[in-house]
């Protein structure tokens, strides 16, 4: 029987999270908790892509369970969606210190598990949820407030960018706008049977 050795020949995402378990490539690794390796539907149509685990996600091993995750639970069911439909991640799989923004270094050690991830579900759609995230797959040097609500070709996927629900816990953005971001992404994958 064949073991996989990387994680570019993992079949499945519990293999690619066998393989990624055991991930050292930055000192994140060493320091976490738990691997934040992401959860859902492994045939979701809507890939949800955050930023980096916070304490909450570092202690349970999975993402979006905070007040932020709370939130994305909550503003999903306004735009008619189901959290178990998406499949949610984040681009950093291990948390930084003090909630900090990960480095480029620590996102690009996780990019290789990002992108399996990708090839295995197959989704129509990536949503980035923040800048960490627009950044890492879409564009080092954009602005949210340039690429927020605007569709981009990826690879085998197209790319749509929003708020992370963290801008709203902050007040900084309204509730009703990533509503209204879901609610678009919905209309765009299910129009025909809306």
């Amino acid at each position: 029987m064949n073991t996989v050795k990387t994680i570019e020949e993992a079949s499945s995402l519990h293999e690619l999270l066998a393989i990624s378990s055991s991930c050292r490539q930055c000192s994140l690794g060493q320091s976490r908790q738990k691997l934040v390796f992401g959860e859902g539907n492994p045939q979701a149509d809507i890939f949800l892509l955050g930023e980096a685990p916070g304490a909450r996600e570092d202690e349970t091993g999975r993402p979006f369970v905070g007040r932020a995750g709370e939130l994305l639970t909550d503003l999903l069911a306004q735009a008619g969606l189901k959290r178990e439909d998406v499949y949610i991640t984040g681009s950093c799989k291990c948390r930084p210190p003090k909630n900090r923004n990960p480095y480029k270094k620590e996102l690009t050690a996780c990019l290789p598990i990002l992108k399996q991830q990708l090839v295995l579900i197959k989704p129509q759609v990536v949503v980035c949820l923040g800048l960490v995230a627009v950044h890492n797959l879409l564009d080092p040097k954009a602005r949210l407030a340039d690429v927020r609500g605007r569709w981009f070709d990826g690879p085998t996927y197209r790319i749509f960018p929003t708020y992370h629900p963290a801008a709203v816990l902050r007040g900084t953005v309204k509730a009703e706008v990533l509503v209204e971001d879901f609610r678009r992404v919905r209309e765009s994958l299910y129009k025909d049977k809306l």
